[in-house]
């Protein structure tokens, strides 16, 4: 390999990271991402190479002034300028915004992987890139080609200041021939200029991507994020090789296209051999991922030369055979036999180029419903997971994960969402795993455009340039050709005219693309969208229970599960189904129930013979994101913390970062010598039993414990609440249910309530102490800040708050006090509010009582509706970083009393925070009555039998009362009853038998020609409005009959209008999928009529009903 000459052949720096950790045991020495040269020897010295890997120059260039992504049309690039690079260079392949990708306010795993980057690249969305390359003199003759593995964004590539190329991509690879802008054994100056992807956004209600852009990584970066090379290649070469293994005949066919850049035709001879792949490299975890390979020197088998005439300026394509006779090993998960293909090109009777193609002895097939590898049926177990950036651009992280597979007795993976590096198949064939090849063609966030035809090419070429990179890979096995783009078009999108029809057209379009660049593999998906309408071989679902995989197996064709179980979405409510309250326990209760679940969908699939059995998923969720470089994970990391690589090679193939930091991996392949290659959650334990052959039980196949049955408790005999003046408690208990008739009788109470927001004086520590000799309880409730000098002079020893804010409690000792109360009771973080207490309790009177409740140590706020990639990392850590005291109810036994202090709200703002309260105080032998909860706008069955109205207004006409507001929707949220809008009051009215009679109700104004408004509050206990939280999420539509017209906001933003005159029953008008905020959530309906009757009626419906059970309604907002 030529060296760029850079500052001199190769340059080891050394780069003095002011303030970066110096600790040895945080510094990796070894190769980060070992990798093989482009060049292989064996296409020496037809074909040369320069790695560009390395130190190269950046410059921003800002968008205009108010430019609006999405919406303005794509920015120009305007051209470099001379004095405006940054002094910090890049080290390339690294996109630019690196540090900024998975970036959850420094919640989650520390992606930093770059510290010397400006934090101002982080934002910038076009820039230039520049490089000098010494070209030798020796290269003249040859074609000169700048080869890059991947770039995402829209690039302009010029050389010596020439434009030699544009291309707009992000994953695969592609060449620019700059011949004729090279000069010859001098310096060249190679310019590149970039505009992230997400410039040519075009936002619509049909998504907003025109390009395939993949998952998290993809839609994030912008730059050279792969290698980059220039090459010296013959005029008269191969430029493809295609290795058809075809075991059913015997024989190994190689289809290879030629170039003649000549300005003559040429006639040339191809002559194959094929040599055993003999892998060198090391058996330990350091060096085995580090390739290291030598062909015999024997060949293995020969190929007869064929010679073809390849026009001049032109291309031709020809097809090498041999029969194999049994000369070649097959290649499968338990012997990964590989071999190297060498095509020797010759003209006028000299060898001119050399091609190195690897492969294996291998082929697939579908028959019924059944895999076949080699001609036997082959069931894949297999694993997938989103790729997450410069943590796993090295082969170290596939062959880690795949041992973990090996582990877990998995044998196959899909590579998620986007096409991976292609050392991922590298590593893939050398371990004998398969792999379903899928491209970027991911819908799961409703990006895609899905109404604009760019999207669709682009789907087509992205396809296309997927197959040719990867087909000669013996661990390919399939082509994954979409994920989840029919459930966005049905479920999210609401199937608009012509769009699933369009997708349907693609599932053939694309099965076409895939048969016709390769007839060898039948398997051809879609993950998650079932066998497209029947247009594909294979029957892939996503998340489908019994009855899914049910119809599967019944379509007869060959079927799969690509993702299953709740691993990724599921909140502990969701997965108490499997363990109860064991899920809200902790994370890893939360995982042993989603081992459970997991364990059982794929005992199922195995049950309906599934030939592709998964669960979503082993690699970040079977095992637990790792403290790389972390020795105190008490403590949040900062840029000191991680593992560092402290040299950096100019020239050299793979990345180059300068640190990971911890929580970004769950993989360690020796960067931290103090932790394993892995840590295993239940889910690990729970896949590793399913896909054993024969299955073995796993012990997370739980029974939910039963509760134990609530006894009624003894009532109190007195009770007593004092406070300072002013005291308002004995109101708040009252309003929560507390019988306060006979309070306050007793001299000397059974059970004193302490006023903690307002305490009483010292005056006051007689009766208290009474009540402790007397036997009886004192309770302090809802302790303050403000006030807690006043209250300590009546405790018995000093009583702190902090400011620790728990959405989640957990009983700590089994206790009369709290009985009845469970781990699910006290679970809120799914409420809103979903406070469970905003103050917890410390100082010497905690550590004197015995702790009953705490906060929880697991803040399931930073797990659920937290995005993906950094949720589990954020959660993890609130159970190993330190915090302030958790407790929130205390007991202290004094003389043969007891005190208790709470922090819990004796103003619960939700029925289950309300329930908790009523439990302590009923507990301790309070009477309660039980609170009226009739009146609500909503039934449980969907229908709208209340709300708030204003009106009426007159109107010029049906179609300006449909275009012009009085009133901005946006300001009606504080709407109550009584108040005052446009010198009408909001008052309730109600219906009668379902339907609203406007001309019933009385209202001031007029009952023709005239408009009004009509208001309540619906509350969610699951975010509608996020498509990433969790798959089959409840669609929930509103419909409302009008007579004439109607017009429909959901918090402020308009969802449905039907501007029209006529009867009710042709006035339907539907709000579809309504996207409700987890909480509260305002409906406006404008009544509009322009004569005759004046009525509309409205129902909610959803697509599982049993979610309507679940939501709450209220005039005004609670």
């Amino acid at each position: 390999m030529i060296k760029n000459k850079l500052s001199g052949a190769i340059a080891l720096l050394i780069f003095p990271f002011v303030g970066y950790t110096q600790d040895k045991s945080k510094t990796f020495t070894v190769e980060f991402a070992p990798t093989e040269n482009l060049v292989k020897p064996a296409e020496k010295p037809y074909r040369q190479e320069i790695c560009l890997n390395g130190s190269w120059q950046f410059q921003p260039v800002d968008l205009p002034q108010n430019f609006k992504e999405g919406i303005d049309p794509t920015p120009k690039l305007t051209d470099a300028k001379t004095g405006n690079w940054e002094k910090t260079p890049i080290r390339i392949p690294s996109p630019w915004n690196v540090n900024s990708f998975a970036d959850k306010d420094g919640q989650g795993g520390d992606f930093r992987t770059y510290p010397s980057y400006p934090k101002s690249w982080e934002g910038v969305k076009m820039g230039w890139l520049r490089k000098t390359v010494n070209v030798p003199a020796t290269w003249k003759g040859q074609r000169i080609l700048l080869h890059f593995e991947a770039l995402a964004g829209d690039a302009k590539i010029l050389l010596n200041g020439k434009e030699v190329g544009q291309h707009f991509g992000i994953f695969l690879p592609f060449d620019v021939d700059v011949t004729e802008a090279v000069a010859f054994g001098k310096e060249n100056e190679l310019t590149i200029g970039v505009r992230k992807p997400s410039l040519f956004d075009k936002r619509s209600d049909y998504g907003r991507r025109t390009y395939q852009a993949g998952s998290f990584w993809g839609q994030h970066i912008a730059g050279i994020w792969q290698d980059v090379y220039l090459l010296a290649v013959p005029e008269i070469r191969i430029t493809d090789v295609y290795v058809k293994p075809l075991l059913d005949q015997n024989k190994l066919e190689a289809e290879v296209m030629l170039i003649n850049t000549t300005a003559q035709k040429k006639t040339v001879t191809l002559n194959g051999d094929v040599y055993k792949w003999i892998s060198k490299a090391g058996k330990d975890v350091l060096n085995a991922p580090t390739p290291s390979s030598t062909l015999e020197t024997k060949s293995a088998l020969r190929i007869a030369a064929v010679s073809v005439e390849v026009p001049a300026k032109g291309t031709a394509k020809v097809t090498l055979s041999a029969l194999v006779n049994g000369k070649l090993n097959t290649w499968g998960p338990t012997a990964p036999n590989l071999y190297g293909l060498v095509i020797k090109t010759s003209a006028e009777s000299k060898v001119v180029d050399s091609k190195y193609s690897r492969f294996g002895w291998r082929q697939t097939a579908l028959k019924g419903g059944d895999f076949l590898l080699n001609g036997k049926p082959f069931v894949m177990k297999g694993d997938s997971w989103h790729f997450m950036g410069i943590p796993q651009m090295t082969r170290r992280y596939p062959y880690a994960w795949y041992t973990a597979m090996r582990a877990a007795n998995l044998n196959a993976v899909r590579l998620h969402a986007q096409p991976y590096p292609s050392f991922y198949l590298d590593v893939a064939d050398e371990m004998g795993i398969l792999v379903l090849d899928e491209t970027a063609v991911w819908a799961s966030d409703g990006g895609p455009k899905l109404d604009d035809p760019a999207y669709w090419r682009d789907s087509e070429n992205h396809l296309q340039e997927l197959i040719l990179r990867d087909r000669s890979h013996p661990s390919v096995i399939g082509w994954s050709i979409s994920n989840e783009v029919m459930p966005i078009v049905r479920g999210v999108m609401r199937n608009p005219p012509g769009m699933k029809e369009n997708l349907v057209k693609h599932y053939t379009i694309w099965a076409d693309i895939c048969r016709k660049l390769d007839p060898t593999r039948p398997w051809i998906s879609a993950d998650g969208e079932d066998d497209g309408e029947g247009h594909l071989p294979v029957y892939l679902v996503h998340y489908g229970g019994n009855e899914a995989m049910n119809s599967a197996q019944n379509s007869g064709k060959a079927w799969g599960v690509g993702e299953a179980g709740n691993a990724y979405y599921g909140t502990p409510e969701q997965v108490s189904e499997s363990n109860g309250n064991r899920a809200y326990e902790s994370f890893e209760g939360r995982m042993e129930g989603v081992a459970a679940s997991s364990y059982a969908s794929l005992v199922a699939q195995a049950k309906y013979k599934a030939a592709y059995r998964s669960v979503f998923n082993l690699a970040w969720y079977g095992l637990k994101p790792l403290p790389l470089g972390l020795k105190d994970k008490t403590k949040a990391p900062t840029l000191t913390d991680g593992i560092f690589f402290t040299s950096f090679i100019e020239g050299k193939p793979g990345v180059q970062p300068e640190r990971l930091g911890p929580y970004t991996t769950t993989l360690n392949p020796g960067y931290d010598s103090a932790l394993p290659l892995y840590e295993t959650w239940p889910l690990f334990d729970a896949i590793r039993d399913a896909s054993a052959d024969p299955v073995k039980p796993t012990k997370w196949t739980t029974v939910k414990k039963v509760e134990e049955p609530v006894l009624a408790p003894q009532a109190v005999k007195s009770v007593k609440i004092i406070g300072g003046n002013g005291s308002t408690l004995a109101l708040k208990l009252k309003l929560i249910g507390v019988n306060t008739e006979r309070i306050n009788e007793s001299e000397i109470p059974a059970l004193l309530i302490v006023d903690g927001a307002n305490p009483p004086g010292v005056n006051q520590l007689t009766l208290i102490n009474k009540v402790y000799a007397e036997g009886g309880t004192v309770l302090v409730l809802n302790p303050t800040v403000e006030k807690q000098k006043e209250l300590n002079a009546i405790l018995p020893a000093k009583l702190a708050l902090n400011n620790r804010v728990a959405s989640s409690l957990l009983p700590v000792v089994k206790d009369p006090v709290t009985f009845g109360l469970t781990a699910k009771d006290l679970y809120f973080s799914e409420l809103k509010p979903s406070t469970a207490v905003t103050n917890c309790l410390a100082g010497p009177i905690v550590e004197q009582s015995v702790v009953l409740l705490k906060a929880n140590d697991t803040d399931w706020q930073k797990w659920n509706k937290q995005a993906e990639y950094a949720k589990t990392a954020m959660i993890l850590r609130t159970e190993l970083e330190s915090k302030p005291s958790g407790a929130a109810l205390i007991k202290k036994e004094i003389g043969k009393g007891r005190l208790l202090i709470t922090t819990l709200s004796v103003e619960p703002r939700t029925s289950k925070a309300e329930h908790v309260t009523s439990t302590l105080l009923s507990n301790l032998g309070l009477s309660l009555k039980k609170i009226n909860q009739d009146g609500k706008p909503v039934l449980k069955t969907g229908g709208i039998v209340s709300g708030l109205m204003l009106g009426s207004f007159p109107i010029a006409s049906v179609n300006e009362a449909g275009e012009k507001e009085i009133l901005d929707a946006n300001s009606l949220g504080k709407v109550t009853e009584d108040s005052k809008m446009l010198s009408k009051s909001w008052t309730k009215v109600n219906s009668e038998n379902g339907m609203f009679d406007l001309k019933k109700l009385k209202m001031e104004g007029p009952m023709q020609d005239a408009e009004a408004y009509f208001s309540f509050w619906v509350f969610s206990p699951r975010p509608l409005d996020d498509l990433l939280i969790e798959p089959n999420m409840p669609v929930v539509d509103l419909e409302v009959s009008v007579d004439d017209a109607a017009k429909i906001w959901l918090n402020g933003k308009q969802v449905a209008k039907n501007i029209r005159t006529g009867p009710i029953e042709g006035g339907k008008t539907v709000a579809h999928a309504l996207k409700f905020h987890q909480g509260w959530n305002q409906i406006v309906i404008k009544v509009i009529q322009g004569g005759g009757n004046w009525q509309f009626s409205g129902h909610f419906t959803s697509s599982q009903p049993e979610f309507l059970f679940e939501m709450d309604s209220a005039l005004q907002a609670p």
